[in-house]
């Protein structure tokens, strides 16, 4: 880079990400942080929800739509998306690019190369990653590798990403505990866990499950359907609360019924009351085929909750085998039936997870990756 980084304060950063959503659910508090130490930031999006709007009245944060896709093979939305960036550029001057999301990260990185200016891109789960298709492994991976050489400051969040971005050509790698969770977030809790379970109309005697996850193929709800079936026919009796929403609602609706457990699931929707879930749950279920590293299983740890999850890059790096819960292959529901039935049999074993997990979400909160980022920002000259 020609261009060398600016000190934050009077500087003006974009924060360019892909969807409202992701500014929503997880960068307020980094946000915050970049306002505090002197910049100006202008938060880049797409505008997909409430998100939007609630951003800007509630938070007060300065909100500019820019409609972009979140495939990058929507070329069409997306060249129109790159030469808005480009006049905004031009009209605001900006001093530095922070960028998040696949999509995001490629147009900061190309404005970034464009106008000779400082970049930071955070990588929340690289496309390609053990496991994936070969189309992946050769486009994703030759895409990043080419970016990389336009990313002053390139940010992962898992063993596996670090390790691939190590051989990339960003000027500097780091590794951080994730994007944070914020404990408190919700309101504190004026019901027991027995009201909430009597609220949602859960018997005594059955064991609740959880997943917290979007309804799109590589959260893998048919695994985590089959697993429950797997359980009924096991003799377990399971309540299971699915929190989520998304395209493949209706697929997933018409596999309850196929595998007949419409008595053993409930599908929530989005919940803004995670804490009242989390708190009447028994153990967390998440057998995903791709994370980055997830923010609901953190959240479920810290609620001390055992979880069973696939092994994948993220999941592996928050659960301990044996320690937190248990690990296992993606798609072998049998696996899971017989782990999760193995922590109901154990009130021992399942309080020692529960207590393992509360204590390394210690790790992943919103102060330490504010420390982290605090420490990188200040490496860097940037504070």
């Amino acid at each position: 880079m020609e261009k060398e980084f600016k000190e934050l304060k009077n500087s003006k950063v974009m924060m360019l990400c892909t969807t409202d959503n992701m500014i929503w659910q997880f960068l307020i508090p980094h946000i915050e942080t970049l306002k505090e130490l002197g910049a100006t930031v202008d938060c880049v999006c797409a505008k997909t929800g409430f998100w939007f709007d609630e951003l800007k009245d509630k938070f007060g944060l300065n909100m500019i739509e820019v409609p972009m896709a979140r495939s990058p093979i929507n070329l069409l939305k997306n060249i129109k998306a790159y030469s808005t960036l480009k006049k905004l550029h031009k009209q605001n001057k900006y001093d530095l690019i922070y960028c998040q999301q696949p999509v995001g990260g490629l147009m900061g990185r190309l404005i970034a190369k464009k106008f000779k200016i400082p970049c930071i891109y955070t990588a929340h789960g690289f496309h390609f990653f053990k496991g994936c298709s070969l189309v992946n492994k050769v486009v994703y991976k030759n895409v990043e590798k080419w970016l990389s050489k336009y990313t002053d400051i390139l940010l992962t969040m898992n063993e596996e990403d670090f390790e691939n971005a190590k051989k990339m050509k960003a000027k500097k790698v780091y590794k951080i505990n994730g994007i944070g969770m914020k404990f408190g977030k919700y309101e504190s809790l004026t019901e027991t866990k027995e009201e909430i379970r009597q609220s949602l109309g859960i018997k005594q005697d059955e064991k609740v499950i959880v997943s917290i996850a979007e309804f799109i193929k590589r959260k893998n709800y048919d695994t985590m359907l089959r697993t429950i079936k797997a359980l009924k026919d096991k003799g377990v009796s399971v309540k299971y609360l699915i929190c989520g929403r998304g395209q493949l609602e209706q697929e997933i609706k018409d596999q309850i019924k196929n595998l007949d457990i419409e008595n053993e699931v409930m599908i929530l929707g989005y919940r803004k009351d995670i804490n009242r879930i989390l708190t009447c749950s028994d153990l967390f279920l998440l057998a995903s085929f791709q994370e980055g590293l997830t923010l609901s299983v953190i959240e479920a740890m810290s609620y001390g909750l055992p979880c069973v999850v696939s092994n994948v890059r993220g999941n592996r790096d928050l659960i301990i085998d044996g320690k937190g819960g248990f690990v296992g292959d993606a798609t072998d529901s049998k696996m899971f039936a017989e782990k999760i039935s193995e922590i109901f049999a154990d009130k021992n074993l399942s309080n020692s997870f529960g207590e393992f997990n509360k204590q390394e979400s210690e790790n992943y909160t919103i102060t330490k990756v504010d420390e982290q980022l605090r420490e990188i920002y200040k490496d860097n000259g940037l504070s």
